[in-house]
């Protein structure tokens, strides 16, 4: 019979696994941290200019009916945007979203480009207001801001706004969710 020894084997260090381990963790929080960081975009209310216009159409036949007036108000907000983002970002889309005293929605989409000459050709009171136009399509590298005017037309007066319970613009962001800032 042979003899029983209890002697152990020399043991491994787990110094070299445990360091590849740990380089491991190291690779796949900055891989997560590129593709998927904490601070998207920043956006910021610079200031919000109104003009209110009440239009009336007079009728002088029977047939049209009596005169019908009209309410626009027309919110122009400048806000900034800011790309925190490693990569570059482009604008999609616009919304201004109001809740009036009643706590009822009002949303407006921001008047594009192609039909911003005509609206300010129709009311020239606007064209001080808009100031440098905030377009869908615009792309942010990464680091920079971009300021600009955001012009929205809602068919209400003037007392509505100045009543409401709260107001904020949504800004649609390709392949990134979208931003809103409120508007005091």
């Amino acid at each position: 019979m042979a003899e029983l020894t209890f002697a152990q084997s020399e043991r491994r260090s787990f110094l070299v696994p445990g360091l590849r381990a740990l380089a491991t963790l190291v690779a796949a929080f900055f891989v997560f941290s590129h593709f998927f960081p904490s601070a998207a975009i920043e956006v910021q209310h610079v200031r919000t200019n109104l003009l209110p216009t009440h239009t009336v159409y007079k009728s002088q036949s029977i047939v049209l009916g009596p005169d019908q007036a009209q309410d626009v108000l027309f919110v122009a907000t400048t806000v900034r945007v800011e790309n925190k983002l490693r990569m570059p970002i482009s604008l999609d889309g616009f919304t201004l979203t109001m809740l009036n005293p009643e706590g009822a929605e009002l949303t407006a989409r921001a008047i594009q480009k192609q039909d911003l000459a005509s609206v300010e050709l129709s009311f020239p009171a606007l064209r001080p207001l808009t100031g440098v136009p905030l377009l869908p399509e615009t792309s942010i590298a990464p680091g920079q801001s971009v300021e600009g005017t955001l012009l929205f037309s809602l068919q209400a007066p003037q007392a509505v706004w100045n009543t409401r319970k709260s107001a904020a613009v949504r800004i649609d962001l390709y392949h990134q969710p979208s931003a809103s800032v409120p508007i005091p």
